[in-house]
């Protein structure tokens, strides 16, 4: 196999394993395994090993009875996976030959890749030293500068401790309560740590759209013409209400928008009040997954795991960016000395859209915090040119997100005037319209960002709190103007559907106060799932549903009547 006191690396797939074997010269291939230049590399194909089954625990486990209930076991044997039993066979040899000093783990830089390896290496066995390899790229450099960092294994003990205790809390969850809802209801039921609580809140959204009734309404917009061919837009709304959208609308029958247009035909407009606001946006923050997924949905309508699947061939494949099952948004300290080299290594389809100094000044702690990064810091480029990757179309869009996301960090605020004029028309009684405008001041970051037309639609229509996909660079531009100004009015009434807003984007995005009035319950659910999760797992739950593609893409999804008797079951019984 290999020469005498041989290093052992566990890597988590065969293509890490091919790139770690190549930068160490372990070119020689076995049977499941590459060595030379004293490392012997193999890998682990996923989870080898896993927590046994009831039956594998206690006989009297198998058969699902109530009085069996609550299964707790007092040891938590392991079992071996029969598809890659034969790979566990040469991960076992190896991390158990006399020939073999010490080992390496390095499965993924996270709590799952540290559970793979720990449930490997106590199933084989083993008592060979071990070392953690710890790294968030897979570019040679990053390989041999984690090769030159490596840690004793006993760092990550508390890392493997939590690891095995969500795989525990993940067995007695799914295994008792599976049992006790099929056992209740009379029919099979899967329950499960993540899926369920996920579960619960899309069923509760679907029921409430369902028993959402929309309404119609009205507003009444007027054209006012100050003189010298200039004009400009008003709504009218009703002074006092607690916000524009709400004190704009008007009953559906149409009475009193149509007594507001013939009133205000006869009156007489004038400039009222005029206020002017200067509003400004920092540059975003750095990609996590989340994130990542988010965007891209509003960009390109991609899908959460066809975004991860995008990514993570990126990262794999191509060696173009950081791992991207990361929660963090921030860098460390380390990561942040190898930013020059990396922006110098993107920035060629950019250098006309760049900042002074990018890539050279320091960032500050909005993007660069130490104690923000946990298992892996923020999705970044790698640095490795994409010239010579033969990359697909989503791949491409993907890595120019991230390579914009990053360069963007060391423009200038974003900076923009919002002007707001009221306007009086005085007839039987007084009527306001209220106006608003834009100008840029300074684009920016924005000269980096990606503007899609549906995006610019919804611009146009935009709240005040939609900062994120509008900053006032794509609306109504008044004419110059003066309070006391006089003019002529054209006036209509218009009819408006009132449609119901879907929230789970804002969830998903971390909005839970802009979501919070919608749904309370709803909302604390995904707050708390994604606090106590890692973001991938539960999407990935919602994907074994087969609802995120529904959830995250459409706003309502017909059920069959059958199916949602089964829901209402299965809500009264949460």
């Amino acid at each position: 196999m290999a020469s005498q006191f041989s290093v052992a690396v566990i890597a988590e797939k065969p293509s890490v394993a091919r790139d770690i074997a190549r930068v160490l010269k372990a070119t020689s291939t076995g049977q499941g395994y590459l060595h030379g230049n004293g490392y012997v590399v193999t890998w682990a194909i996923g989870h080898l090993v896993a927590l046994a089954q009831p039956h594998e625990i206690r006989a009297d486990w198998k058969w699902w009875k109530r009085e069996t209930l609550p299964m707790l076991p007092e040891q938590w044997p392991l079992v071996i996976g029969e598809e890659t039993k034969d790979q566990f066979e040469v991960v076992r040899k190896i991390l158990t030959s006399p020939k073999i000093s010490d080992v390496i783990c390095a499965t993924d830089a996270g709590r799952e890749g540290e559970l793979i390896f720990r449930y490997i290496y106590e199933a084989a066995g083993s008592d060979k030293p071990v070392r953690r390899l710890w790294i968030s790229s897979l570019t040679p450099d990053a390989i041999r500068d984690g090769f030159e960092k490596v840690k004793p294994g006993s760092a990550y003990d508390p890392l493997a401790d939590a690891a095995r205790g969500r795989s525990r809390a993940d067995w007695l969850v799914g295994m008792n309560l599976s049992r006790a809802y099929t056992l209740g209801h009379g029919e099979d039921f899967s329950v499960g740590r993540v899926q369920t609580p996920t579960l619960a809140m899309v069923v509760e959204r679907e029921l409430a759209i369902r028993h959402f009734v929309p309404e119609d309404y009205y507003t009444v917009t007027a054209e006012f013409s100050p003189g010298d061919d200039r004009s400009y837009a008003g709504t009218w709304f009703r002074p006092g209400g607690e916000t524009l959208d709400a004190s704009s609308r008007l009953p559906a029958d149409g009475i009193e928008a149509n007594a507001i247009v013939d009133r205000v035909k006869t009156g007489s407009a004038h400039i009222e009040k005029i206020e002017a606001q200067t509003k400004r946006m920092p540059p975003p923050g750095l990609y996590d997954l989340t994130e990542l997924q988010r965007h891209a949905n509003r960009l390109y309508g991609m899908s959460a795991q066809r975004t991860l699947d995008t990514a993570q061939a990126l990262y794999e494949r191509h060696k173009l960016i950081s791992y991207p099952r990361t929660d963090s948004r921030h860098l460390s300290a380390d990561v942040a000395k190898t930013l020059p080299k990396i922006v110098a290594g993107i920035s060629g389809p950019y250098q006309a859209l760049l900042a002074p100094g990018t890539g050279e000044r320091p960032l500050n702690k909005r993007y660069v915090d130490d104690t923000k990064v946990t298992d892996h810091h923020a999705i970044i480029p790698t640095g490795v040119s994409a010239d010579r990757a033969s990359l697909n179309g989503e791949e491409e869009r993907i890595f120019d997100l991230i390579c914009r996301r990053l360069l963007s960090a060391w423009h200038d605020d974003h900076i923009w005037s919002v002007t707001t004029v009221i306007t009086l028309v005085r007839s039987t009684v007084d009527d306001r319209f209220h106006s608003s405008g834009t100008a840029i001041q300074q684009p920016g970051w924005k000269v980096l960002d990606i503007v899609t037309r549906k995006k610019e639609k919804k611009a146009r229509g935009a709240s005040a709190d939609d900062t994120d996909d509008v900053s006032g660079d794509d609306a109504l531009t008044l004419p110059q103007i003066a309070c006391g100004m006089e003019g002529v009015i054209s006036v209509a009434a218009n009819s408006f559907p009132r449609m119901f807003t879907d929230m789970v984007r804002s969830c998903l995005k971390g909005d839970f106060k802009g979501a919070k009035a919608a749904n309370d319950k709803l909302i604390r659910g995904y707050e708390l799932l994604f606090s106590e999760n890692n973001p991938a797992g539960v999407k990935a739950a919602m994907s074994e549903m087969k609802l995120i593609g529904n959830y995250l893409r459409l706003p309502v999804v017909p059920v069959s009547e059958g199916l949602q008797e089964k829901i209402k079951k299965y809500v009264a019984g949460l």
